[in-house]
């Protein structure tokens, strides 16, 4: 019973407690209120502090977040961007590879003469205008002074043949001469030069200022190996010396060295019957 009243008395006191607690709230609110206030002031920088750190953290690492993903997305672009580059420069290889293969099929037919086409394999970076090497040996029916053409123009003939491939010297070689023929019937001697320009000298036969600038020129046909009419190249400058007599005259082929690929071989009609 003496437990019980302990117990009771306990709990009355704790009431009181409470009920006085609420009682001092109530009357001294705006008190407590401007004490809450103080302490909020007091705290609102290491508060404002705080919360900014903690904004710049979370934006920085939304930043570095960003930032990684735009660089994986700018390297995933170049990585399309490449490919696209890739896939345009095969489709132009393709377009030229074959605008080049029609045109060789067209000058077969236009040409009343058996001919080959063959490929270049090798040319040499310090005398592109002296030689190059093909595809085509004796196993393909190569053989020593065949002449090649490239599309109608005449590049030159073979030199050297082998097994697999052959060794052709081109007209504007250093050492290579050729008996032709000017529009306005000019007989004369085109000469290769050491120049490194592609192109020809020509000695005429006559010393008649007849020639003019432009003028195409053909093989004459004064040759065991080439006939003629075979396109050489044009009259692209005329030095007239004060004498008069000596001139310089340089004929310009329409040779494209640099993206030369393919060439034709004429078979001669013999080799042709065989």
């Amino acid at each position: 019973m003496l437990k019980k009243d302990k117990t009771s008395e306990k709990k009355n006191k704790i009431l009181f407690l409470f009920i006085c607690i609420i009682l001092i709230l109530f009357f001294f609110r705006g008190t407590i209120n401007n004490i809450v206030d103080e302490i909020g002031t007091i705290f609102f920088p290491i508060q404002k502090t705080i919360y900014n750190t903690g904004n710049y953290f979370k934006e920085t690492s939304y930043a570095v977040t960003e930032y990684k993903h735009i660089l994986e997305e700018n390297r995933q672009l170049k990585n399309e961007n490449v490919k696209l580059d890739m896939v345009v420069e095969f489709n132009k290889t393709l377009v030229e590879e074959n605008k080049r293969l029609q045109d060789l099929l067209q000058m077969k037919k236009s040409i009343d003469l058996e001919l080959k086409v063959a490929k270049v394999n090798f040319r040499s970076p310090s005398n592109l205008y002296e030689r190059f090497y093909i595809n085509l040996g004796t196993k393909d029916g190569m053989k020593k002074n065949m002449i090649v053409l490239s599309g109608k123009t005449l590049i030159g003939k073979i030199s050297k043949v082998y097994e697999d491939y052959s060794l052709v010297d081109m007209v504007t070689g250093e050492n290579f001469n050729l008996s032709v023929l000017t529009e306005s019937q000019m007989l004369g001697i085109a000469k290769g030069s050491d120049e490194g320009s592609g192109e020809l000298y020509f000695e005429p036969n006559t010393f008649e200022n007849t020639i003019k600038s432009g003028e195409k020129v053909y093989t004459s046909g004064i040759s065991d190996i080439y006939p003629k009419g075979l396109y050489v190249g044009y009259i692209s400058e005329i030095d007239q010396d004060e004498s008069q007599i000596f001139r310089s005259i340089k004929i310009k082929t329409d040779l494209d060295i640099l993206n030369l690929s393919e060439v034709l071989i004429i078979i001669p009609k013999e080799e042709k019957e065989k």
